[in-house]
């Protein structure tokens, strides 16, 4: 009988740096033989593009955070995966890396794979990862009961984003940490691969024996947070993006969770597609994405608590595509 494969699941608050870390580790060598699976809210693949640009394969598992995909989806995408393997038609691989949406509790996804009779005698559960963003991590613990499941199922957290923190931040929320998961080892991120299994190798109590005791499936709600995907037939003008994006968020700055897409931009020489993030009041410095030979296209979600939708969408259209629209939309 086959060995079962670790499953590892990588998972964070929204904008806490979960594509970002994989892309370090892709091109660091760190995920060879290991197949990615992601996530993603708002059936926009941004995070496997991001991914796909650094050189490694990523698929799409659901179209919603996974503690809202049925068990069978899940198992789904995994046993095709191994039965991909065992006939040659993906590259050999020795793990699978799960990137959960920023809105997932994660204690579902491991009570499926710990528990589902498919699944167990094929995987096993390897390590939970839980990225803890030090700009906005503790206002997103005391709003968001993911986050703090996300952190209970942690076996390893990284502290990211420090480079933008007050400075005691680090401590401070790392005291934090520790009273809700005295089990996981707190991490600044730098460097750090969080899958070295040498990291844990002294630690006397897995985590995973305290986990199992939690891992029971939980019921979907995310207090009214809905994701938006605004999109455009043409490329924008990059100053009418920009002045929208900076009124929306002074604003609305409050209720948005997370800002993130591909945008055709117009330029002198011909439009571009750029990656535009904002997570809260913070905006990311844009990336621009290589040309695949066609016209770039716009796709924007925004990860928003109590926003309507056709209101946003109204204003993005009245703003940015400079589209007509109703005199009674705002």
């Amino acid at each position: 009988m086959n060995e079962p494969i670790d499953v590892d699941i990588l998972t964070g608050f929204l904008g806490s740096g979960k594509t970002s870390l994989i892309r370090r580790l892709v091109d660091g060598g760190a995920l060879t033989e290991t197949a990615i699976l992601v996530n993603e809210m708002a059936d926009l693949p941004v995070d496997r593009e991001l991914i796909n640009l650094s050189g490694a394969a990523a698929s799409v598992v659901g179209d919603r955070c996974l503690c809202c995909v049925t068990d069978g989806n899940l198992r789904a995408a995994i046993v095709a995966l191994i039965e991909s393997k065992a006939n040659g038609t993906v590259p050999p691989f020795r793990r699978i890396l799960i990137e959960t949406s920023g809105i997932a509790d994660p204690t579902s996804l491991i009570a499926t794979l710990s528990t589902d009779p498919i699944l167990k005698a094929r995987v096993r559960l390897g390590r939970v990862v839980t990225l803890v963003d030090l700009c906005h991590g503790s206002v997103t613990l005391d709003e968001s009961a993911e986050a703090m499941s996300q952190l209970i199922a942690a076996d390893i957290i990284l502290l990211t984003k420090a480079d933008l923190a007050e400075a005691g931040t680090a401590e401070q929320l790392a005291d934090r940490i520790g009273a809700v998961n005295p089990i996981a080892r707190t991490f600044a991120a730098g460097g750090l691969d969080p899958f070295d299994r040498s990291l844990l190798a002294d630690q006397a109590l897995p985590a995973r024996a305290i986990r199992s005791f939690m891992a029971a499936p939980t019921t979907p709600g995310h207090n009214r947070i809905v994701a938006s995907v605004l999109t455009a037939e043409a490329p924008v003008a990059w100053a009418r993006l920009a002045a929208w994006l900076s009124l929306l968020l002074h604003r609305h700055g409050d209720a948005i969770l997370r800002i993130k897409g591909s945008v055709g931009i117009e330029m002198d020489d011909g439009p571009v597609a750029v990656v535009v993030q904002s997570v809260r009041h913070v905006v990311h410095k844009p990336e621009h994405m290589p040309a695949n030979g066609g016209a770039p296209q716009t796709a924007l979600a925004v990860i928003a608590r109590g926003l309507d939708h056709e209101r946003l969408a109204a204003s993005f259209r009245r703003h940015v595509t400079e589209e007509k629209v109703s005199k009674n939309a705002h």
